[in-house]
């Protein structure tokens, strides 16, 4: 595993040689944590690396407000024609306020495809202390996929829920590799551009995050988790309901969206397993099949097709309900 302390004055606290550490890892995450850089970096040169566009976040009272009247609504009408994750669009939020109160459990890591040359001057100047020999070198080369972390927020979240320091640094490495895990948008348009999309994706990251641990050391977790905004608090409900198997999808409303979106699925080769669940529900892991379907998703940009992308926001509204459980 490459390590580069690039800048943080708490790096050193941070242990990447534990033995408890690596065997949380599963077959997929495990060979991906050999294969990406790891940049240690302090809290001002995670805000230089974090995407302006990915600075967006749900408010948690505002959601609950919208949830309540759209349920209203909804139940003086049958139609189930409109956009399932339209009136929540408008509060996705992009103000200095909210990335002030959320940075610290949001940008503690980062995973990144591709790295902007030009985006990477004066990253070195914004250290918290000399970096380590040879990191600013790597870091000049680097050209992605690498994962950040800051240790001084990742620290600075153990201690805010009361939970081991070495935890908190699996728990946001585990949820950086599992980003990585669902890169597959090569070709297409990433999904995770869009509030639904990243609705998706946070709560299965955290999700792949969450099933590292067990026992005491899941309900830590589950304790870090409650204080990151409503889009990263899916992980639950994303383990047990599946993308095209919930009440909210349009069954019984829309008869040929079943049988059109399977023949999709088919011929673009999802993968079997998924087919069948969707088919004859049985005790399989669902939060295994939906992470797999979203990553063949991203992979063959199935998103596009108009009833599929339904299907996603319906699902991603359904992870918002149960995340604030309005």
């Amino acid at each position: 595993m490459q390590i580069h302390n690039l800048g943080s004055r708490e790096g050193a606290r941070l242990d990447f040689g534990r033995e408890a550490l690596w065997r949380r890892l599963t077959a997929p995450l495990a060979a991906l944590a050999v294969r990406l850089p790891v940049y240690l970096v302090s809290e001002a040169q995670m805000d230089r690396l974090y995407p302006p566009e990915r600075r967006r976040f749900f408010r948690e009272e505002k959601l609950r407000e919208r949830l309540q009247e759209v349920r209203a609504q909804e139940r003086e009408r049958e139609d189930g024609e409109d956009d399932p994750f339209a009136p929540f669009q408008d509060l996705d939020d992009a103000g200095p306020d909210t990335w002030g109160r959320v940075s610290v459990v949001v940008a503690a890591g980062l995973y990144v495809r591709r790295l902007d040359p030009g985006g990477k001057g004066g990253i070195a100047g914004l250290a918290a202390q000399d970096p380590e020999p040879g990191a600013v070198e790597a870091f000049k080369t680097e050209e992605g996929p690498a994962i950040f972390l800051c240790p001084e927020r990742i620290l600075a979240w153990a201690q805010d829920v009361r939970v081991p320091e070495d935890l908190a640094l699996d728990k946001v490495y585990c949820h950086e590799l599992g980003h990585a895990y669902m890169d597959t948008a090569d070709f297409h348009p990433d999904p995770y551009g869009r509030p639904w999309g990243r609705v998706v994706e946070e709560s299965l990251a955290n999700l792949v995050a969450f099933q590292c641990f067990q026992g005491a050391e899941a309900l830590w977790v589950a304790r870090m988790i409650r204080k990151q905004p409503p889009e990263y608090r899916g992980y639950a409900a994303v383990a047990t309901h599946p993308v095209l198997f919930h009440i909210d999808l349009p069954f019984r409303r829309h008869p040929v969206f079943r049988e059109d979106y399977l023949y999709w699925l088919h011929r673009y080769d999802l993968p079997g397993r998924l087919l069948t669940l969707l088919l004859f529900p049985s005790p399989l892991d669902v939060g295994n099949l939906n992470l797999q379907a979203w990553q063949k998703t991203k992979q063959l940009g199935l998103w596009q097709h108009p009833e599929a992308e339904w299907a996603w926001k319906a699902f991603a509204r359904l992870l918002l309900e149960e995340a604030v459980r309005a």
